[in-house]
């Protein structure tokens, strides 16, 4: 999905500045799960600096989860580049949205697992929202990124 054509134009007192969140299902595993995991967030923290990019990923074992936000050129081709990566499928586009303001300021890409060690846990009816947008809509997991990126 071209990320142009799933935006309206920047609403008057808007700038540049989107937000994407989309979830997708995990396709690590097994004894290449940590080095996979690692490895995305080297590259992202590294690229998404130089992009002007900030945002949070989840990640349960099975989805991710995760928002993006920086300018729309650069959010979109981050996009594009996602759709063809290998270590997940099924990635389907919750939000994408102009904004005024980031939500995750400082973070070229923060990071916490289904249980990030303060008894936090993403549930099974919390991945049926994340998994049917429809339903649900982006709602949900951006509260949960805010929520779990406040108490940090």
């Amino acid at each position: 999905m071209n990320l142009e054509s799933s935006v309206s134009p920047a609403p008057e007192n808007f700038g540049d500045l989107v937000q994407i969140i989309y979830s997708s299902r995990s396709l690590l595993g097994g004894a290449g799960l940590s080095a996979g995991i690692s490895d995305i967030l080297r590259i992202s923290c590294h690229n998404n600096a130089r992009d002007d990019i900030t945002g949070a990923l989840f990640f349960n074992g099975r989805v991710f989860a995760q928002a993006l936000e920086g300018p729309q050129l650069a959010v979109s081709n981050l996009y594009a580049n996602l759709l063809k990566d290998k270590r997940h499928t099924d990635v389907c586009l919750l939000q994408h949205e102009y904004i005024t303001k980031r939500c995750f300021e400082g973070w070229a890409m923060a990071y916490v697992e289904g249980e990030d060690g303060r008894g936090f846990t993403i549930t099974p009816g919390f991945l049926h929202d994340v998994l049917h947008p429809s339903q649900s809509g982006a709602g949900p997991v951006l509260q949960l990124m805010k929520y779990v990126m406040a108490e940090r």
